[in-house]
């Protein structure tokens, strides 16, 4: 059995190393704090990327919680690979670096210095976190590009399949869910991603909505009607199953789909 569990991991790290590595964080900032953490959140953010391009994130978004748990923002950190997720350069070090050569007087440095630890306690008390992998063929997202500098509703969805089970799984996830979604129209982006590390459900989905009104008319346009066997056997096989509806609040992305220096928050 030993031998069995060893075999199963060094496949999931081996086919992983090719894979997007997407580094998950649920914060549980007080409500009253909120504001103040998504501009501390930008001005850190904007200074950690101020530095050399080495062992740094492919991009960053920050998500606030709008229905589901009680968790109050959601960080994904993203990564070309695990081995640039696990050699990434410890974010305190970096930012006092870049803090140290900014053009600003030593009283400002200092300033900057005192307020990561506002920051940092904000983010980390009481929060978890988990690393998920990506599913890069499976993404999508509408040719008609999405503008990043403008709020969205993202949906994450977590589902639960055996690991035996996932591949099934995700076969009839692509034909019951992600297709009829896509050709539907609701969805600007699809994002699927499974678990690598922390403690999570096995197959995660993120679906962008421009609005809670498209999402609405996507959840219409889906609630009625008998299962079909295939459904039955997807929802069979996903065990079990939780939703999430966030509010996209801002990213280092622009529009164009290219990262870019600084965090925008988005309108």
């Amino acid at each position: 059995m030993k031998k069995l569990t060893l075999l199963l991991l060094l496949m999931i790290s081996t086919s992983s190393i090719a894979q997007q590595v997407h580094s998950f964080y649920y914060l549980k900032v007080p409500r009253s704090q909120a504001s103040d953490f998504i501009q501390l959140h930008k001005t850190y953010t904007d200074i950690y990327l101020m530095g050399s391009e080495e062992n740094k994130w492919t991009s960053t978004w920050l998500f606030t919680h709008t229905y589901g748990s009680d968790f109050t923002f959601q960080v994904i950190e993203t990564f070309p690979d695990v081995v640039a997720q696990a050699s990434a350069v410890n974010p305190r070090d970096e930012v006092f670096k870049n803090i140290d050569t900014m053009d600003a007087t030593d009283e400002e440095k200092e300033n900057l210095k005192k307020g990561w630890g506002k920051y940092l306690r904000l983010f980390i008390e009481d929060h978890s976190d988990e690393v998920r992998v990506a599913f890069n063929d499976d993404f999508y997202i509408t040719d008609k590009g999405i503008d990043f500098t403008k709020k969205h509703t993202v949906v994450f969805s977590k589902f639960n399949p055996s690991w035996w089970d996932r591949s099934s799984f995700m076969t009839l996830w692509r034909e019951i869910s992600r297709q009829p979604a896509i050709d539907q129209g609701y969805v600007k982006a699809i994002v699927p991603t499974g678990h690598y590390s922390g403690s999570s459900y096995t197959f995660q989905t993120a679906l962008w909505y421009k609005s809670l009104k498209d999402l609405a008319k996507d959840h219409d346009a889906n609630a009625s009607g008998e299962m079909s066997d295939k459904e039955k056997e997807m929802w069979d096989l996903a065990r079990s199953h939780t939703d999430e509806v966030l509010t996209y609040v801002g990213s280092n992305w622009e529009a164009v789909g290219k990262p870019t220096k600084q965090f925008i928050i988005a309108e």
